[in-house]
């Protein structure tokens, strides 16, 4: 069962913390590296409760024909191959990761320019793309990172830019919830074995960051709560 839901406020305002977690820390980037590098094609098996959130935050970014696009955190390579062919004719993506094993992966769909990186610190020219895409990525970095990647990614948008990000997020039913307190009582117990993936809220993230929010909605897999978060460019309100 899946369900999607479009969130005109989600009630964090005020006071809050603008990134809720439970868990500030989570796994180092060099064992991050080498879980993602020994999954493999392993991770394909996420599709069972990320693909339909994934399927419907690029349906919703607005890739056209002609367009630059950035992927950060490629995966097996199936969603750049679906963001090349959007933007096809006339356009390119882009795809960078910390684990070699999946750049290898995703080279075997796409002939895109690939590369091996950092979220917080990108490798591209600022004001490089029409477009970035981001799927359950920063529910991997650490809490004091994730201003630094977003900064990152503020920067390498065009000004008319807009990014769609997809994260694991808190449960909104009674199904989701209890998914969620089992998968946080496993991160207690053993984070590697989860990827060092946790839910974190993004809406107030990808604002504090000064992003306009377009769209939240929430998508649940089979009791799996994914959050998708649509935004223009913090200078898109200037431009022009």
């Amino acid at each position: 069962m899946s369900a999607a839901r479009t969130c005109a406020g989600d009630g964090w305002g005020g006071g809050e913390r603008s990134v809720v977690l439970m868990f500030d820390t989570t796994i180092s980037r060099a064992q991050a590296r080498h879980a993602y590098d020994t999954i493999g094609t392993g991770l394909d098996r996420a599709a069972r409760f990320e693909a339909r959130a994934g399927a419907h935050a690029l349906a919703i970014l607005g890739l056209k024909p002609g367009q630059r696009a950035l992927q950060i955190g490629v995966g097996t390579g199936t969603a750049h191959l679906a963001i090349a062919r959007a933007v096809a004719p006339g356009g390119q993506a882009f795809g960078l990761d910390l684990s070699r094993v999946m750049l290898r992966l995703t080279q075997r769909h796409s002939a895109a320019p690939l590369c091996e990186g950092d979220a917080v610190a990108l490798p591209f020219a600022t004001h490089s793309f029409d477009r970035l895409y981001c799927a359950y990525l920063l529910d991997l970095l650490p809490a004091a990172d994730l201003p630094r990647a977003l900064a990152e990614f503020a920067r390498v948008l065009r000004p008319t830019g807009r990014l769609a990000l997809v994260s694991l997020s808190e449960g909104v039913d009674l199904p989701s919830r209890l998914f969620v307190a089992a998968w946080k009582l496993r991160f207690r117990l053993a984070p590697q074995s989860l990827g060092g993936c946790r839910p974190l809220r993004l809406r107030p993230l990808v604002e504090r960051a000064g992003f306009v929010v377009e769209r939240r909605d929430i998508v649940t897999q089979h009791g799996f709560p994914s959050e998708i978060v649509v935004a223009t460019s913090p200078t898109a309100a200037g431009w022009g």
